[in-house]
């Protein structure tokens, strides 16, 4: 998959309604997926329904963003987002197998026969636990989801904890939208393999609207600044050379 440590980008919105503040927010995971970001949608449910426009505005940003949606109540909430979290790895990882397989084999995953299909769903695997997470969490802190704040809390704090686990580097980042004052969208944690639980706890609902726009938009600004300094700060390593595809070595005799 290249010379570069490989990374997969997610960013992840929790909200409760439709967005009424700022750019399209379907024009906006349209463009995270142009970039890399695959844009998931939580909507999150208690004693009722988003509503039709509010679903289906769930569902466009997940589809502009080629992420995953689904609508849930509060107690569904954290197994929901850990969920989401990694069959979106699997998923990249399968449409990069399967882009790889094509251009040194002529074929994909699925037209392998059974043992070369084996070797090559181990190798993914292990890149699964192993290749670099970075996730953007972006919650709708609008007055509607008051009484769900807890929940929120909670289960971004199991997120944390599940990525904790992987082998490979994850790092969690945190937005807010509204943010405070006449800020469409507020950082609450930046990029960091620990969460700051304070800071979190200090996420408050705030008055306003729905900048889900804008609040995708500062993601993508978030992810492009993590990327600047990682590029910096890699030394140079044998990495850099020109190496053989790892598709050919895992379908190799």
């Amino acid at each position: 998959m290249g010379g570069q440590q490989a990374v997969i980008r997610q960013l992840l919105v929790i909200t409760d309604g439709c967005s009424n503040v700022g750019i399209d927010p379907v024009a906006a995971a349209a463009e995270a997926r142009r970039r890399g970001v695959v844009v998931n949608v939580i909507g999150v449910v208690d004693k009722g329904d988003m509503g039709r426009h509010g679903r289906e505005e769930a569902m466009s940003i997940a589809d502009a963003g080629g992420g995953m949606c689904r609508v849930v109540e509060p107690s569904l909430l954290s197994a929901t987002a850990q969920m989401m979290t990694q069959q979106t790895v699997q998923m990249t990882l399968q449409q990069v197998v399967n882009q790889e397989l094509m251009q040194v084999m002529g074929k994909s995953a699925e037209d392998l026969p059974p043992v070369e299909r084996s070797r090559v769903m181990q190798v993914v695997d292990k890149l699964e636990e192993e290749l670099s997470l970075h996730v953007v969490v972006a919650v709708d802190t609008s007055a509607s989801m008051k009484d769900k704040m807890a929940t929120v809390r909670e289960a971004i704090r199991d997120l944390a904890f599940s990525l904790q686990a992987r082998q490979g580097e994850s790092r969690v980042a945190v937005l807010a939208f509204p943010g405070s004052g006449d800020e469409p969208v507020r950082l609450v944690q930046p990029f960091s393999e620990q969460l700051n639980v304070t800071a979190l706890e200090n996420m408050l609902v705030a008055r306003g609207g729905t900048p889900t726009g804008p609040a995708i938009e500062r993601g993508l600004a978030l992810f492009d600044e993590i990327r600047g300094r990682d590029e910096e700060d890699r030394p140079p390593t044998a990495d850099d050379q020109p190496v053989r595809r790892w598709g050919d070595e895992a379908v190799a005799p």
